[in-house]
């Protein structure tokens, strides 16, 4: 692994504002490092560690699944934890492989947030402010979710185990919850109850780390394009008011002078356009394959947590699976719905700059006016390859999934 030409600044990591808590997580898990941090070598190898740990947890899922091949029940609980780890270890691979282009965006994030804090209008310093605490309440009420749903199957299993009479364990071993599916020393599963249960609470904890943190980091680059353009909108329909600004005084100034902000302020907007335009695509590359993969596991995740609720006779184990369904259906609504905002604030930038003062300015300055409208014709929305990021696709998948649980239940019965 690479270190010295692909470290993360260590401003980058502490102090930027939709980023920071993202990237804390990230560079705890190992994949992310600064330029101070002490120990790198340690810290690449707790990531290798814990990576290869989740890789090989996930193989053991799979031979499971194997086993127990044509029993609908058990398969349907193997699947809901097994897909959720496949998607995982596959999106860690793919940002170790892809960490360079990972850190270059950073990087630009970065620049573009510091450009507004320390030269935008309080005007901007707000919009970015909302977005700030917006991104915030959602990184935290995700992870104590995530971490809810995650840490009440642990309880649940070690209170089932404790709670059931000695003369009953080995018989309820065969058929332990989701958390206590494979890792099996031997045979006598009783006997090493506690080996089994702490190896496997050893990977519910990494993925509490590193699965909260991926999605957390995604949108919250996303959370940044939206803030962008929704400062762009801004900008584009207050062009007077930035005009005022700079030259304190709206009259008497002359024509030209006038003009000649004017364009200054459009030819900066049109480059802020374009950055922002690039910034996606490459957004959009880094993660269409993780979109993609959820695009057609989650409707499967999601048919087998359904089955496996509608099952059940456990009270508690409906409500894990609940709660399991709603952290999925969060993930992919959140993907999904900011892109569909993205789309929005980038189809609002020709109404924005028609909103604008232009019919007081003459036609060398319109000009300017005309090539933003021109690039902004095609939709900025985000594909996963041939998957539209968008409200309709989220539907779609949760329509999917409610169909493979009814014909899967018809099946059954």
């Amino acid at each position: 692994m690479k270190l010295e030409s692909e470290w993360i600044q260590e401003d980058v990591v502490l102090e930027n504002p939709l980023l920071k808590l993202s990237l804390r997580g990230l560079k705890y898990y190992g994949v992310l490092l600064h330029r101070s941090q002490p120990w790198k070598k340690l810290n690449c190898f707790r990531a290798i560690f814990f990576t290869i740990s989740m890789f090989a947890f996930n193989i053991t899922q799979y031979v499971d699944l194997f086993q127990v091949w044509g029993n609908v029940s058990e398969m349907t609980a193997n699947a809901s934890t097994t897909l959720l780890f496949t998607t995982t270890v596959v999106r860690v691979l793919h940002l170790y492989w892809n960490r360079a282009r990972f850190n270059a965006i950073i990087q630009k994030a970065d620049q573009v947030i510091r450009h507004i804090l320390h030269q935008g209008t309080e005007e901007e310093r707000q919009i970015l402010n909302e977005n700030v605490v917006y991104m915030r309440r959602l990184t935290v009420g995700f992870w104590i979710f995530a971490m809810i749903t995650a840490n009440t199957m642990c309880v649940y299993s070690l209170i089932q185990y404790y709670g059931t009479q000695p003369t009953e364990r080995s018989k309820w071993m065969h058929h332990p919850p989701t958390i206590l599916r494979s890792w099996y020393p031997s045979s006598n599963l009783v006997d090493h109850f506690a080996i089994v249960y702490g190896i496997q609470l050893y990977i519910m904890c990494v993925g509490q780390l590193i699965v909260p943190c991926w999605h957390v980091f995604v949108v919250s680059l996303m959370v940044f394009v939206r803030t962008v353009l929704m400062i762009l909108n801004y900008k584009l329909s207050n062009l007077r008011l930035y005009e005022i600004s700079v030259l304190r005084d709206d009259f008497p100034v002359w024509e030209s002078k006038r003009c000649q902000l004017r364009k200054k302020l459009l030819i900066q907007c049109t480059q802020l356009q374009c950055d922002i335009y690039d910034f996606t695509r490459e957004l959009e590359n880094l993660i269409k394959g993780a979109v993609l993969m959820d695009f057609l596991i989650f409707s499967v995740l999601l048919c087998a947590l359904l089955f496996e609720a509608s099952v059940t006779a456990s009270v508690v184990q409906v409500f894990i699976d609940v709660l399991y369904i709603t952290t999925m259906t969060a993930i992919l609504f959140l993907y999904y719905w900011h892109a569909n905002k993205i789309s929005y604030h980038a189809n609002c930038l020709s109404k924005s700059v028609f909103s604008s003062d232009w019919y007081n300015y003459p036609r060398s300055v319109n000009r300017h006016l005309l090539m933003m409208i021109c690039c902004n014709r095609k939709q900025l929305t985000m594909k996963a390859f041939f998957v539209s990021m968008s409200l309709d696709t989220f539907i779609a998948i949760l329509r999917a999934s409610y169909s493979y649980f009814t014909i899967l239940k018809q099946a059954v019965d």
